[in-house]
This record gives structure tokens, sequence and C-alpha cells, in this order.
């Protein structure tokens, strides 16, 4: 039997501390930090080598006048580490994003590594295609070799997963670059 534990993420480190208009408390000026989470099984108290673990960190924005952490989207967090949009600019942009922001809009995806699920899926389809080009009947014979038919059902599984998981994922990497070309438009136009 497998079983899966229940990730909850668990601050690891401040990446940067700076100063700006907290728009939660009324515009006052606040120091805010940006910290670093990871996701790890609820069991885990202290993340002390969050690499075990195989995640992508997520970032959250606390604000010093009421402690409250704030996690930032996937697109904010991923346009700051670029350089895109200043530390300074994020408090602004997450509390005018908040109202239109769904549960995956948090989860790490750019700039994250390839999930190692999808890398095993990807070779899985390769063997399986090369296995069906090398183990089908040349010459017309009337009988599919067992191996060729393991090979043509394996093929056919992974196509018929990917168009069943692909259209989410683009749906999500589309949101993303919509979200990113908002907030960079928003750093213009300030």
């Amino acid at each position: 039997m497998f079983l899966r534990a229940k990730l909850v993420p668990r601050r690891v480190r401040t990446e940067a501390c700076f100063r700006a208009a907290d728009p939660w408390n009324g515009g006052a000026p606040a120091e805010f930090s940006i910290e670093t989470y990871y996701y790890v099984p609820g069991h885990v108290r202290v993340v002390t080598c969050p690499w075990r673990w195989g995640s992508t960190p997520i970032h959250g924005l606390r604000s010093g006048i009421d402690g409250v952490e704030r996690f930032l989207p996937d697109a904010l967090s991923h346009l700051w580490k670029v350089g895109k949009v200043t530390a300074e600019a994020l408090p602004g942009l997450l509390r005018e994003i908040e109202p239109d922001l769904a549960q995956t809009d948090f989860q790490p995806m750019l700039g994250a590594p390839m999930n190692p699920w999808v890398t095993v899926a990807l070779t899985l389809l390769l063997v399986a295609m090369v296995g069906l080009l090398l183990s089908w009947p040349s010459g017309g014979g009337k009988e599919i070799p067992w191996l060729a038919g393991l090979c043509g059902a394996v093929l056919a599984a992974g196509v018929v997963g990917a168009f069943y998981k692909l259209p989410s994922y683009f749906a999500r990497r589309g949101r993303r670059r919509r979200q990113m070309e908002w907030a960079t438009q928003g750093m213009r136009e300030h």
C-alpha cells in the first residue's frame, strides 16, 4: 500500500527585507520581509535540508505591522527572482491581484525543474515507441508479437494520458503568462 503524506509549507529563511507601503494596513509604511518556504510532510517541523524533499521553494511576504504572511503567486515570485519586479512593488501588486487568484496559482511551475514523474513517463513513452518500431513484424505477418502489442498499449496509454493532462498544464502556464504581463505592465505604469 502506498501512503502519501500531506505536504505543508514550512519557512526556511528570509530572502530580503525592504520598506514599502502596506496596502493591507491603510498604506502605512512598513518593514516587509520576503520569506522562503518549502512544501514538506506535515510531521517535519524544522526544515534542515529542503532539497531532500525535492520541492521547489515558494515565497511569501511578511508585514512588520501585523506579522501576517501572504504567499506570493508563482508569477509574482518568478518576476521578483528574475529581477523584473522590485521587492518594493510586490505588496501593491499582490494586493491588486489577490481577488483573482486561484489555489493553483501558488504551485511552483515557472523556473522549477521538471517533475521526476514527467521524466519517467517521457522515458517510458520513448522506450515504448522504439520497442514498437523494433518489434513490429515485417513482411505482413498476421500475428502481432506480444512485445509489439505491449509497446503499442503503453504508447496508446501515454497518448491518452497526455491528452488528459496537457490541456490543464498549458492552461496554468497561460494563466501565469497573463499574470506576469499584467504585473510588468503595472510596473511600467507606476
